[in-house]
């Protein structure tokens, strides 16, 4: 009676830092995933929530998940870019803004980036798949991974009312 949650932390654009989420299922932290990577993590079949923590506790969107009895359920974690708003703080300065203008903006950027959850990051729940030793049955096999999302894993796709708002089908 038991499945498995599989969180997949996409590879970041700029590969020049790969860092470390913590997962947490059901308001329990279970383990770690790095970025680039798979994690598996054993839970009861039925209803879960799935979120991703990073180390400074910025905090990512909470899913809910179906997961089977023996199968395979994958989230998939991808950043949203928004750490590098950071880098136009220097060139503002360097501008000769004054200096009290960007510290408030500065600190005004991390309070928001901190506060929201799935801002800095963002989970979407991908579907439900068979576990590695029952896939035999071929590609065309209902809950295969990628069935309910197809797309390029834009930040909105995890959102029905801002799939519908920006003109893109999720289940497309």
């Amino acid at each position: 009676m038991t499945g498995t949650v599989v969180v997949h932390a996409e590879t970041p654009f700029l590969a020049l830092w790969r860092g470390t989420f913590g997962v947490e299922i059901d308001g329990v932290r279970v383990g770690s995933v790095r970025q680039g990577a798979l994690a598996r993590f054993p839970v009861p079949a039925g209803a879960h929530t799935v979120r991703l923590a990073a180390w400074d506790r910025a905090r990512s969107n909470t899913v809910a998940v179906e997961v089977g009895e023996d199968r395979e359920f994958l989230v998939a974690a991808r950043g949203s870019g928004l750490r590098f708003a950071f880098a136009a703080l220097p060139l503002a300065r360097a501008a000769l803004v004054p200096w009290y203008y960007v510290s408030a903006v500065g600190l005004a950027m991390a309070a928001v980036l901190w506060a929201v959850p799935g801002l800095r990051f963002r989970v979407r729940a991908v579907g439900d798949s068979y576990l590695p030793a029952d896939r035999d049955a071929g590609p065309g096999e209902p809950g295969e991974p990628g069935e309910e999302h197809r797309g390029n894993g834009l930040w909105w796709e995890s959102d029905p009312a801002l799939a519908k708002r920006f003109r893109k089908d999720t289940a497309s």
